[in-house]
């Protein structure tokens, strides 16, 4: 048997058998409705009202005509006529309705209730019906309402939340300004301890009955909101309620503070006051509107607001606070109008006339203190000033009077002001907080979470990315006005500016108060990519530094600079980023350019001023590019980087020092300073056609070849590393550089120091030393005879070695102030000399050597050259059989090397410190050499480092062969015999440099000779 189902309540639709059906006339439906609802039907009334605009024999046969549709449609005959006058659903077929089943039992079966009563559907032109249609959708509606209502306070306590919400969203849907609703929903949340969400629904409720009916939240509603405020007074509820709440854009405490202010005065029935302090944007006003929003039951308000032009008006402000005090006295009939209106003439004609006089000022302040008390005395009262910070000094004066002959009533007295004020309001202030009558609330910039937050809860829906979100972040430092600007600016589909008319215009106005030398100085430091030394920007406006720091006082106090602190120096900066964007925006590109060129230009001045001037370059470059001035940005570009890169070449090829603590990882320091050489290189590339010939360009581009040529040796990329420096040399020779000429010489020597390749060091030396002396540099001719020196050490020839060694020295030694200039060479030169004597088996004279290099080196085992010093006096003592010392040496220089990125004769220091903890027994630093050898042989690719390490295996491989040492876990990890790791090393090691660890290993390899 066929099923009718008839869904009235929404979107209506008609289903045979659990399919639609579709009719094409809307009277055929309607016809379906009425029955379904009324059941039998009189045959005459119902053409009536389908067709009352026709006659009624039409009317009828549409009718007849209508229900054969329905029949013939549905495949049988589900309307009949029993008899001539009446329709009705036939018996024997299954008709059944959401509406039938609804109205039976409403409160079982308020999930059919989906919508209006056949929403969206209408007959056109038939009043009729429609009013039919009228009163069922009221029908339906009202006892949704009414058994929803039963339900949700049975459900409140014991159904799921979800499910009770749902329920009263869908009620709040039906009628947005039913107050009960929102209690309900307001309940829901209190009862599942969801506090915020309480205060979010109750202030949202607030603005819209405020904005669209113009009336308060009764009673009701305001009690559901206290009981919450009193919970979370609490700290465990105020924990909670702080977690679960955002609506106020991270104004929570604030907020609860000034409630716990109100209910202060309510309990203590004592006059007190409240200021707010904050800066422009912070949002001062609207937390204050806000909370006093919730207060109109308990407190009767006036409110009133200080302008700039108040200044020269001293009572306007008096004028406004008198005009809502005078609503007020009506309100409580303490006066009638005519009264009211000849006292309010006495002091301010200009109310009533054109007169603008003022008769007595001591009358008034009486005036008004008796205004004060007759209305507290009935109710208590806020008088609410904003921005008082513009108020003059004789309207404090009588402010101060007012509230000092205000007692024993329940009167707030809520203030606003800026950070900034005058003297007058200062004093005020002060003697408020003296006598203990003033509450304090600074504003401070919203968090980042915060600013986050209330971006995400506005903006989510155009699905910004996070750069978008973190360049507003930056901008907007928590400020909610450019918050709620920037929100503005995206949500009307603007492109992105950093200053919005708004924003430009609150500038402006701030910018109007500032001096012409003000301005001026503003314009300098907005120049600057952030804060500027006091000295220097007295310098540029050629100011004495006390005018300067004058101007800098008063535009610190004005909010609009802050002093910061380097060192030794007073810096500033603008308080708010977005001012400094205003006024560079303000500047010609002219001028720009001019101050940039000057700023430049005297910070290349002070250079000389900064023991490490590294962190000016990159300043520099900076303000010579604004300044157009290419040539000089690229120079200053590559000392920054110089600075960055920090080569130390006194001692050893290649050393840089970092602090691990703050820099990043290698790999990621690597990718900032490849970026840096890409950078320069392009610019370089950009530049070249036009300032080729240019000396200045040729220089900065051999440094930009040397500085990349160093760096790729360093980190092992040597192909392009020494194609970069062959550069620097052909370029150097054609251009006649002869400093980066020797400079490109003397990398190519530590070059093959470092990866131990002696026929070209004996090129390049030679090269070197005789570019030296045409050149005639005494530092780079005394410089290249100790790497001379050094060459004949690598071949063994140790008297010459001595000789230019020697000679090196004495070149740097001429006198005492050369001596002291050169310190760090001749400690380098005396390091190699050291290294003969423990070459020649005489470790006392090495040692001198050693201790007269560290004393040179102002004995500083931080500076990078003096490590290498120190691992030398290690090995001495350590051939000396003084373990004890070595020890203590080889541990404090391994410290020390964790501040180095490639730290020189780590291998060295690794091996003999090993060597020594064997000795105790201790052999876990043997296995961290072993499981790092590849590290410490790759690091530089020199060929001693794979001897010294195989020294080492070939040691404990003896030991472990002859039994000496039993241990497995050492067997597994060296799994050669001695005579694998003693080929090894011999083949690796300098035959003279390294002739006593090969001595020692003939001998042991003697004596397992002998023992087979």
């Amino acid at each position: 048997m066929s099923v009718l189902t008839l869904n009235l309540l929404g979107n209506p639709s008609i289903l045979l058998d659990q399919k639609e059906i579709f009719f094409s006339f809307s009277k055929i439906n309607a016809l379906l409705y009425y029955m379904v609802i009324n059941g039998n039907v009189n045959r005459d009334q119902i053409a009536g009202i389908l067709w009352e605009d026709k006659d009624n024999q039409t009317a009828k046969k549409n009718l007849r005509n209508t229900i054969y549709q329905v029949n013939k449609i549905l495949g049988d005959d589900f309307i009949i006529c029993p008899s001539r006058s009446i329709l009705a659903f036939n018996p024997d077929l299954t008709v059944e309705s959401d509406v039938t089943e609804f109205l039976t039992n409403p409160k079982h079966h308020l999930d059919l209730y989906k919508g209006d009563f056949l929403q969206g559907f209408y007959l056109k032109s038939n009043e009729t019906f429609d009013l039919w249609l009228t009163k069922m959708r009221s029908h339906c509606e009202q006892m949704f309402i009414k058994y929803s209502y039963q339900k949700i306070e049975q459900m409140l306590t014991t159904a799921p939340f979800e499910e009770v919400e749902e329920t009263i969203f869908h009620l709040i849907a039906i009628d947005e300004y039913e107050e009960k609703n929102y209690q309900l929903l307001m309940r829901l949340y209190q009862h599942h301890h969801r506090f915020g969400k309480v205060i979010e629904i109750y202030y949202k409720m607030v603005n819209l009955l405020d904005k669209e009916l113009g009336i308060a939240p009764s009673e009701t509603s305001q009690q559901i909101y206290e009981e919450v405020v009193a919970k979370n007074r609490n700290k465990r509820k105020v924990t909670q309620f702080l977690k679960t709440t955002n609506q106020f854009y991270g104004r929570i405490n604030e907020i609860k503070a000034l409630e716990n202010y109100f209910d202060k005065i309510l309990e203590s029935s004592q006059p007190r006051t409240m200021l707010l302090v904050g800066g422009t944007g912070i949002g001062k006003r609207t937390v204050t509107r806000q909370v006093l929003s919730n207060q109109t039951k308990e407190f009767q308000i006036v409110t009133s607001e200080c302008f700039r032009e108040d200044r020269q008006n001293s009572l306007r402000l008096w004028q406004e606070i008198t005009d809502g005090l005078g609503d007020l006295v009506i309100q409580h009939q303490l006066m009638t109008i005519s009264e009211w209106k000849n006292r309010i003439q006495d002091f301010f004609p200009s109310l009533l006339s054109n007169k603008s006089v003022l008769i007595n000022q001591s009358e008034l302040v009486t005036f008004i203190i008796d205004l004060i008390k007759g209305i507290a005395e009935r109710k208590a009262t806020v008088i609410l000033i904003e921005d008082i910070h513009f108020m003059d000094a004789d309207g404090i004066n009588l402010l101060q009077n007012i509230i000092n002959h205000i007692k024993n009533l329940p009167v707030a007295f809520v203030l606003t002001k800026h950070i900034d004020s005058s003297r007058e309001l200062d004093v005020f202030i002060n003697q408020l907080v003296y006598r203990k009558q003033l509450d304090q609330l600074k504003l401070n910039p919203l968090s980042e979470k915060e600013s986050l937050a209330y971006l995400h809860q506005n903006l989510d829906h155009l699905n910004l990315g996070d750069q978008d979100f973190k360049k507003i972040l930056t901008l907007s430092q928590g400020n909610p006005f450019f918050l709620s600007e920037y929100c503005a600016q995206q949500l009307q589909g603007y492109k992105f500016q950093a200053l919005t008319p708004a924003m430009e215009a609150k500038f402006s106005i701030k910018l109007e108060q500032v001096n012409s030398q003000g301005a001026e100085l503003l314009n300098y430091l907005a120049c600057f990519q952030m804060s500027a030394p006091l000295t220097l920007l007295s310098e540029l406006l050629t100011l004495p530094y006390q005018d300067c720091l004058d101007i800098v006082e008063d535009l610190c106090h004005q909010q609009i600079l802050e002093e910061t602190y380097s060192e030794q120096e007073v810096n500033c900066r603008f308080h708010q980023s977005l001012f400094a964007i205003y006024c560079y925006d303000h500047l010609t590109i002219a001028k720009r350019r001019m101050m940039h060129a000057q700023i430049a230009q005297s910070l290349e001045n002070s250079i000389h001023q900064h023991h490490d001037p590294s962190h000016l370059f990159n300043e520099i470059s900076y303000h010579y590019k604004c300044a157009k001035q290419p040539i000089k940005a690229l120079a200053f570009q590559l000392n920054y980087l110089e600075s960055t890169l920090q080569f130390h070449h006194e001692l050893f090829p290649i050393y840089t020092q970092t602090n691990e603590q703050i820099s990043p990882s290698w790999n990621e320091k690597h990718q900032l300073i490849q970026n840096q050489f890409n950078l320069i290189r392009k610019q370089i590339e950009e530049l070249r056609l036009r300032y080729e010939k240019i000396k200045d360009f040729q220089e900065s581009m051999i440094k930009f070849l040397y500085l990349e040529g160093c760096y790729m040796i360093r980190v092992g990329q040597y192909q392009q590393g020494i194609a970069n420096i062959q550069r620097v040399i052909a370029f150097a020779n054609e251009w006649h550089h002869t400093d980066y000429l020797l400079e490109g010489y003397r990398q190519l020597i530590y070059y093959c120091i470092q990866v131990e390749n002696i026929p070209e060091m004996k090129y390049y030396t030679d090269l070197a030393l005789d570019a030296s002396v045409e050149a005639n540099n005494h530092e780079a001719i005394a410089i290249n005879l100790r790497l001379h020196g050094l060459y004949y050490l690598m071949v063994g020839r140790i008297d010459d070695a001595i000789h230019q060694i020697k000679e090196s020295i004495n070149c740097f030694s001429l006198t005492a102030s050369l001596q002291s200039k050169y310190a760090i060479q001749i400690a380098a030169a005396l390091d190699y000399l050291a290294e003969i004597k423990q070459m020649q088996g005489n470790p006392d004279q090495a040692m001198a050597y050693q201790q007269k290099a560290i004393t040179l080196s102002q004995n500083n085992l931080n500076e990078p050259s003096i490590i290498s010093f120190y691992i030398g006096l290690g090995i001495s003592y350590y051939y000396k059989q003084d373990f004890e010392n070595a020890d203590r040496i080889f541990i404090q220089s391994k410290e020390a090397l964790k501040s180095l990125s490639f730290p020189w004769k780590e291998t060295q220091l690794e091996v003999y410190s090993t060597l020594i903890n064997c000795a105790k027994g201790d052999y876990q630093s043997l296995i961290n050499v072993i499981n790092k050898q590849d590290c410490l042989i790759s690091r530089y690719s020199n060929p001693r480092d794979k001897g010294y390490i195989n020294y080492l295996f070939a040691i404990i491989a003896y030991k472990l062969q002859l039994k000496i040492i039993c241990d497995d876990t050492l067997q597994s990890l060296l799994p050669h015999d001695f005579q694998y790791y003693y080929s090894t090393a011999k083949t690796h090691l300098n035959p003279y440099r390294d002739c006593q660890l090969i001595k020692e290993l003939d001998s042991l390899n003697q004596k397992i000779i002998i023992t087979k």
